[in-house]
């Protein structure tokens, strides 16, 4: 597989059938069969010869060789500066963290050996404590991942006759986890177009009758780095005996006071909501999380298929987690969320000054928009080529025509990394005549 992308429907071709072209109806053997049915459905053949004529273009499914404390990374002896790190506070490279996984692997091993309906370390207890001494509720729920914490919850917490409010924008394994409430738990799931009061109170009406009221939504959009307005949604959802659900994977650490997510910051309190939260971004560890009281997680417990069936968080990233929570409840990490937030500032301010437009800011996402398909993948390589590594984000993670350029900012860049990238930012946009908002009236350097 090419460090540059995966492989093409050309070559996957040529090795099944020894043709480029459309492969024939001759029997094969081992697995090729399966390959070569599932590459004749209509989307997958579509997006291999996407990815065919955008070889090398795309720059999906790296491979990095190299990597460093100030973020730079290493594919096929090129360095560049990596902006596609959700590592955003840096974590990942700091020596307490380490020394925590170090410490717990004499003790507790690499692997807990167990579902954790079965068994589980301390670890899992205090990590869940100190989770919910951080964000001031009165417990936490610990998944081996944000993914299987929806996946898992949204059947929980539901039941026949629910209605299950689901806003188009939230992460696609939000969906997922409420297209398995609705086979799982038979709760009525609609979707939300638009995350504003009057469309959710819309909806509801159309709904007609049901019996609980769930509300699933991103906190900050994944791709875009957009809120929601929640404060507002939940006071409507409220107002209509139901519950807000936020998945705030990508505002853990990151948003609002003390980095307690969107939700905090919306609302003031999670006292009211279920708020997930992610311990692989910020935190750089391992795992998701959901907020609740003791007696609600005694119900989870029992209700989760994927905390039954599913795998634990290895005990050396529980401890890991723990020393997280310790460093984010010291004046340190208002200096290190601080320094977050002065890059992220300096971001925007240059790509203000440039006129060039984009979503997102409050979080450490900040995604430029690029449009086209094939305009998104160009503008991504191209930065590539010029030292700087950021994502392409396109169909169907996006609109088919809202290609966008994500960058993820972290407080470990370097303040000439933020400006390199600028720089380059301002050249590409000229020559490929990308779009903007308003004609720039300083240079990025002049804004920050």
């Amino acid at each position: 597989m090419s460090k540059h992308g995966q492989v093409t429907v050309g070559s996957l071709m040529s090795r099944l059938t020894g043709s480029r072209s459309r492969p024939s109806a001759a029997p094969a053997s081992g697995l090729d069969p399966l390959t070569e049915r599932l590459s004749r459905h209509k989307v997958t053949r579509v997006a291999l010869s996407f990815l065919d004529a955008n070889a090398g273009m795309h720059l999906k499914d790296l491979l990095f060789d190299a990597t460093t404390d100030d973020r730079r990374v290493t594919v096929d002896g090129h360095t560049v500066w990596n902006f596609g790190s959700d590592s955003f506070l840096g974590l990942d490279r700091d020596p307490r963290v380490h020394q925590a996984i170090r410490d717990a692997l004499p003790e507790w091993g690499a692997h807990n050996g167990a579902s954790r309906a079965f068994s589980s370390p301390v670890l899992v207890d205090e990590a869940e404590e100190k989770l919910a001494a951080w964000l001031g509720v009165p417990d936490t729920f610990i998944f081996p991942s944000v993914t299987l914490a929806n996946v898992g919850l949204l059947p929980a917490i539901t039941q026949k006759g629910d209605l299950l409010v689901v806003d188009r924008e939230s992460h696609d394994s939000v969906h997922q986890g409420a297209r398995l409430a609705a086979a799982a738990s038979g709760a009525r799931v609609v979707e939300l177009a638009t995350p504003e009061p009057r469309a959710l109170e819309r909806l509801v009406a159309q709904a007609g009758g049901h019996g609980g009221l769930v509300l699933a939504i991103d906190g900050v959009y994944s791709m875009s780095g957009r809120t929601p307005p929640l404060a507002d949604l939940d006071a409507t959802v409220r107002g209509l005996g139901g519950i807000m659900y936020v998945d705030d994977a990508h505002g853990t650490g990151v948003v609002g006071p003390r980095g307690r997510g969107a939700a905090a910051a919306a609302l003031g309190t999670l006292d009211n909501v279920l708020m997930v939260g992610s311990l692989s971004k910020a935190f750089s560890c391992l795992g998701g999380f959901v907020t609740c009281t003791p007696e609600l997680k005694t119900v989870l417990k029992i209700r989760s298929s994927t905390f039954i069936f599913g795998g634990p968080v290895p005990p050396p990233y529980l401890a890991a987690i723990s020393a997280v929570c310790d460093i984010m409840m010291t004046p340190e990490y208002d200096e290190l969320l601080g320094g977050l937030h002065a890059r992220i500032q300096r971001f925007t301010s240059g790509l203000d000054a440039l006129g060039i437009e984009y979503h997102g800011g409050d979080s450490a996402i900040i995604s430029l928009v690029v449009g086209d398909l094939e305009k998104t993948f160009a503008a991504g390589r191209q930065l590539f080529d010029r030292g700087f590594y950021a994502q392409s984000a396109t169909y169907p993670a996006v609109p088919i025509h809202g290609g966008l350029l994500r960058v993820q900012i972290n407080a470990n860049h370097p303040l000439e990394a933020v400006d390199g990238l600028l720089n380059a930012i301002a050249d590409l946009w000229k020559e490929a005549r990308l779009p903007v908002r308003r004609r720039a009236v300083v240079s990025p350097s002049a804004a920050v």
